[in-house]
């Protein structure tokens, strides 16, 4: 069987959404069998994939593109993947997209109106005409029935998995590369985000102010991620912290590092206003760091009782969470024993295992060629 992927997130800077993409196709290609994989759109980037049964398509053939339908008929691919809610609309019998988050429903106005018609768009689209929808959590399954209630009977969940890099113990000479590398001295406290409006990050620094001004020991907040259309409000918040010399944008961190990165804080908090999934809470209980989020139904999901949770909206509790997990008690220790145990449920070989069989299922029991 041809299977067409959008590869145009085989990017090396990733968000959630390359991550989870180049993770489970990573995980497809390892499996075998008689599936092929044709990256199309995948120009200029180096993919970093293993050997198996998959191939470039050159020629500029993202999913926007006009000349796609054609060359997918010219490929005879049996079935099109895409990792987000844009599609071919015709050129290949059978289609499956992944749907993330609706937060562009959730807080409308941290997206343009541009971006909203173009979400809502799609997410119609495929809400109407693929054969199969991907939902990253069982929330984001949700929230999509209640906007398309017809999506119901197509649409699945395949969670996203944790790299086993995570797991192990990060040696002593690690953590003091990475603390050097990024200027890490003391303890701190780590978010990692795209500076995006739903991403809540010019709040997290109110809570953090709020945090140190109650006489707190100091302990430093490091800010970790790509800029977004959030950054100038981030940047003037920080400006205006009067602990401003102690909080640490960090840019982007490579995947290589994030494990020394994780494991030497002293806490991971992400007061996301809306999430799909939330990959980095995964990833840092993984690596023993307790885990601060919002009461979101999303991280009763992922977390269920190995995460604290606050409200997003209200500083104060944000940094009376940041307060009380820091503390040197049993719960903290018994926060960190759960959230090992809780992502060791979550593996990226079970959603490969699983879209694949997602594949054969929509494409019919097809042979491969």
């Amino acid at each position: 069987m041809r299977i067409g992927v959008d590869a145009r997130f085989l990017v090396e800077e990733r968000t959630g959404v390359e991550t989870y993409f180049q993770e489970i196709l990573e995980r497809l290609i390892l499996l075998g069998g008689p599936e092929e994989y044709l990256l199309y759109g995948s120009e200029g980037i180096a993919p970093g994939l293993p050997e198996g049964r998959w191939k470039r398509v050159n020629g500029g053939h993202g999913t926007g593109n006009w000349r796609l339908p054609a060359r997918l008929r010219r490929d005879e691919v049996d079935l099109f993947y895409s990792p987000v809610t844009a599609f071919p609309l015709t050129g290949v019998p059978r289609r499956i997209v992944t749907v993330h988050d609706l937060s562009w429903s959730n807080v409308p106005w941290s997206y343009s109106a541009l971006e909203r018609f173009k979400q809502r768009r799609w997410t119609s689209l495929a809400a109407r005409e693929v054969d199969r929808i991907v939902a990253v959590s069982e929330s984001t399954r949700r929230e999509l029935i209640r906007l398309y209630p017809a999506a119901e009977p197509r649409t699945v969940v395949i969670p996203p998995g944790v790299e086993e890099r995570f797991f192990r113990e990060v040696a002593r000479r690690e953590e003091e590369r990475v603390r050097n590398r990024y200027g890490l001295e003391g303890r701190y406290l780590l978010t990692l985000a795209t500076f995006h409006p739903r991403k809540n990050l010019p709040t997290l620094v109110e809570a953090y102010d709020r945090f140190r001004e109650r006489g707190q020991e100091r302990v430093r907040l490091v800010i970790a991620g790509r800029g977004g259309k959030d950054s100038g409000r981030l940047l003037a918040r920080i400006a205006r912290s009067p602990f401003h010399a102690d909080i640490l944008l960090a840019g982007y961190v490579p995947r290589d590092d994030l494990p020394a990165l994780y494991a030497a804080a002293d806490l991971f908090v992400l007061p996301s206003r809306s999430e799909g999934f939330g990959i980095p809470v995964l990833e840092a209980m993984a690596c023993g760091t307790p885990v601060l989020v919002s009461d979101l139904p999303v991280f009763q999901e992922v977390c269920g009782d190995a995460a604290s949770r606050v409200n997003p909206e209200e500083p104060d509790s944000i940094a009376e969470g940041i307060a009380c997990l820091l503390r040197e008690e049993p719960e903290r220790t018994e926060k960190v024993r759960r959230g090992a145990e809780r992502a060791r449920g979550f593996r990226w070989e079970a959603s490969a295992l699983r879209l694949r069989e997602l594949f054969r299922e929509t494409a019919g029991g097809m042979s491969g060629r």
